[in-house]
């Protein structure tokens, strides 16, 4: 009896010992090599915040705008081997903006892009670096959010200040590889 629980106690350790999950794969590295290829734009959205500072330090926020695409038209989006990109289609823009006092309203536009230049990667730092040469469809740095094989999530954060005036703009897009 005793030899039959020994033997229970050591398969029940086992099994549970090789139940781990434990990913032996390596990361999938940021590098031109192993992002270079033809994307598609599966999401496209914003946010654009402005806020003033009145006399007595109060912040107040002015206006707040979201900004979302869709029906995205034979986007093609293809960053080359060689540090090159390019960028053209088109898309539907639809922007809701709501001021501090007033009423909200959206508006919807379809922006046409053929755009090209050059960028670079920081694998130390997680981004990229568009250069565009013309057009600016996407331009300055960029954090890397999520790759792998089929899938790059970027995204930009923006503050400008002017006088008492901050706009603070982020944008996330979304690349899945044809």
């Amino acid at each position: 009896m005793k030899n039959l629980k020994f033997i229970l106690f050591l398969c029940t350790t086992a099994i549970l010992l090789s139940c781990g999950d434990i990913d032996n794969t390596p990361p999938y590295l940021l590098s031109i090599a192993n992002i270079a290829g033809t994307y598609e734009i599966s999401s496209l959205e914003g946010e654009e915040n402005e806020t003033a500072t009145t006399n007595s330090g109060a912040v107040v926020t002015v206006f707040t705008s979201k900004i979302i695409a869709d029906s995205f038209d034979d986007v093609s989006f293809t960053l080359n081997s060689n540090g090159t990109y390019s960028a053209t289609g088109a898309y539907r823009l639809v922007i809701t903006e709501t001021p501090n006092s007033g009423t909200t309203t959206t508006d919807n536009a379809i922006v046409t892009f053929d755009s090209s230049g050059t960028y670079s990667i920081n694998n130390a730092t997680n981004t990229i670096i568009f250069t565009p040469s013309n057009d600016d469809f996407v331009e300055g740095l960029f954090e890397v959010i999520t790759f792998n094989q089929n899938v790059v999530t970027i995204t930009q954060k923006d503050v400008e200040i002017e006088g008492r005036i901050t706009t603070t703009s982020t944008i996330r897009m979304g690349l899945i590889r044809k």
